[in-house]
């Protein structure tokens, strides 16, 4: 099972490659039901798989000069605070 769920990291890798975003959405469900993780700690393993991810495609944009700061200044402060309000107020009020 190990080696089916390395196998379809690479398959959805390559598919994100091709058509872009949504990453999560595809990792979860090989962590929960190939991997198997639980769903919680599949939910923040996906978020830190596909952050790294994200970062190092950010990091090859900002050394080709494509990135606008400003831009991602105005769109990144506000989805800081929106995480931080739903990890410090939403989640804790959530029924389990």
């Amino acid at each position: 099972m190990l080696v089916l769920g390395f196998l379809s990291a690479i398959i959805m890798g390559l598919i994100l490659g091709l058509i872009g975003g949504g990453g999560s959405i595809l990792t979860v469900p090989i962590l929960v039901y190939i991997m198997g993780f639980g769903a919680v700690q599949a939910t923040a393993y996906s978020l830190f798989l596909v952050g790294i991810t994200s970062l190092f495609g950010a990091l090859t944009s900002c050394f080709k000069r494509q990135v606008n700061s400003r831009y991602a200044f105005f769109f990144g402060l506000p989805s800081i605070g929106g995480v931080y309000w739903a990890r410090r107020f939403l989640m804790p009020n959530l029924p389990d």
